[in-house]
């Protein structure tokens, strides 16, 4: 049944327009920064935009600022069924719990990885495109676009959507998971300027949710020669950050099994009925 309501809600997500706005959004930005001389999103001077560096940097900005993406999909998991009344008739039926609420936002999920994958793809299409100066791009190699994918994008990306999914869990409502996201983005930002001084840069690198100050650290040293060939090792800090929101995310996860109410509602739904057809006192 877990599957059946995954790959359920899997395709009613990528039914939805929002699936292919905000992909053709995200995509037509990045291709901007990509094919675009004047436009540029962090690689520069002699780093190429299509280099293991500039692919890594465009990955990350771009996972931030897709967490509110991310929080229509699998908040919509939520609150979808109450806001059309389906919920309790799902839930008076035999699916259990954990199929019914991880099942959904695992569909969920799914579409939001899928959605991703216009970046890295908006990346190697503007590389290609004929007016680009060539001395600004390098060669393409699809390792750099999986290991940004895998390692630096899906990561920040399971993690605010499991943040977000939650929230929706408690609060049943889009109005008040987005003002969450918004305190998050607030939260994230301070975080950014308390610790920005050069001594702190570990700390950092350990407490950024998206890996983007463990990147840096992991880059800080790379000459423009091996920007443009290859990838920061997987050690230290940059593999830290991710051995520690990786399982913030999981924690997340569970709490939402606590904080939904499966039950109790499903109990409710099915002692209406009873309750209307019983006959009045004598």
């Amino acid at each position: 049944m877990f599957g059946k309501i995954a790959a359920f809600e899997l395709r009613y997500q990528l039914r939805q327009p929002i699936f292919w706005i905000a992909g053709l959004i995200f995509f037509l930005l990045v291709f901007g920064a990509v094919g675009i001389d004047r436009v540029q999103i962090g690689s520069g001077g002699n780093v190429h935009k299509n280099s293991p560096q500039g692919i890594g940097q465009i990955v990350m900005v771009m996972t931030l600022f897709f967490m509110f993406v991310s929080t229509a999909f699998v908040a919509s998991v939520i609150v979808r069924d109450e806001e059309t009344g389906f919920g309790p008739i799902i839930r008076s039926t035999r699916i259990a719990k954990f199929d019914y609420l991880f099942g959904r936002f695992t569909g969920a999920f799914a579409a939001v990885a899928l959605a991703f994958l216009f970046v890295p793809a908006a990346i190697l299409v503007g590389s290609l495109m004929p007016w680009v100066d060539p001395e600004t791009m390098g060669p393409n190699r699809l390792s750099d676009y999986a290991f940004a994918y895998i390692w630096l994008a899906l990561p920040g990306l399971f993690l605010t959507s499991a943040i977000f999914f939650t929230l929706a869990t408690a609060t049943r409502s889009m109005m008040g998971t987005y003002l969450g996201v918004a305190g998050f983005m607030v939260l994230y930002l301070v975080m950014n300027v308390a610790l920005q001084d050069p001594e702190k840069l570990q700390i950092a690198a350990l407490a950024d949710p998206f890996g983007l100050a463990a990147w840096e650290l992991a880059t800080r040293y790379f000459t423009a020669a091996e920007s443009n060939t290859r990838m920061p090792d997987l050690v230290g800090p940059l593999l830290y950050n991710r051995m520690i929101w990786v399982p913030v995310g999981l924690a997340f996860l569970s709490l939402a099994w606590f904080t939904f109410r499966f039950e109790a509602k499903a109990g409710r739904a099915r002692k209406a009925p009873a309750a209307e057809a019983a006959p009045p006192p004598p």
